[in-house]
């Protein structure tokens, strides 16, 4: 199954606890957290995990019952697998500058969280891969059309102020 963007950041959860759905939900809703960057509806939280599941990336470690909580909670834990490819996910830098936004935001949530290494890190790897996407845009033949001209020249823009934006949180 095709293991998605928002599949890692669940993981990113599970690894730091085991919890439950709702948890996970009120998690990636948090304005003060990944909230700010990240949208999702509760109805999507469970079969997103179910896919986690299947791929044997979380499984199930506990239901607890409570009396004044209707239905029980199904707590899921992190795999050996999951750690691993979490950890992979997250200390590579996003690949398209359209991913900056929600993608590598997250990744930095998580990183942070981490330690203050696994952050630089990250922060290092992405300025060296906007790197590549500056000069693969300049290795482009030069056109003649303005709408050409236009787009080039606001993808350039785009990737250098995220370069500065980056060098910002650079140690």
């Amino acid at each position: 199954m095709n293991i998605r963007n928002i599949h890692y950041i669940i993981l990113g959860f599970i690894d730091e606890e085991p919890t439950h759905g709702y948890q996970i939900y009120k998690y990636l809703t948090d304005p003060q957290g990944i909230g700010m960057v990240w949208k999702i509806k509760i109805t999507n939280i469970y079969g997103l995990m179910d896919v986690l599941e299947k791929n044997e990336l979380i499984q199930a470690a506990k239901s607890q019952y409570n009396e004044k909580e209707y239905p029980p909670k199904k707590y899921f834990a992190i795999t050996q697998q999951g750690q691993e490819q979490f950890k992979a996910w997250l200390n590579s830098p996003v690949k398209h500058g359209r991913e900056i936004r929600q993608v590598f935001l997250a990744k930095v949530y998580f990183t942070q969280k981490q330690n203050e290494e696994s952050f630089q890190n990250l922060v290092k790897d992405q300025i060296k891969e906007c790197q590549k996407w500056l000069q693969n845009i300049n290795q482009l033949p030069q056109e003649e059309q303005e709408f050409n001209r236009m787009v080039r020249s606001y993808r350039t823009m785009q990737i250098e102020n995220t370069i500065a934006w980056l060098q910002r949180w650079k140690s």
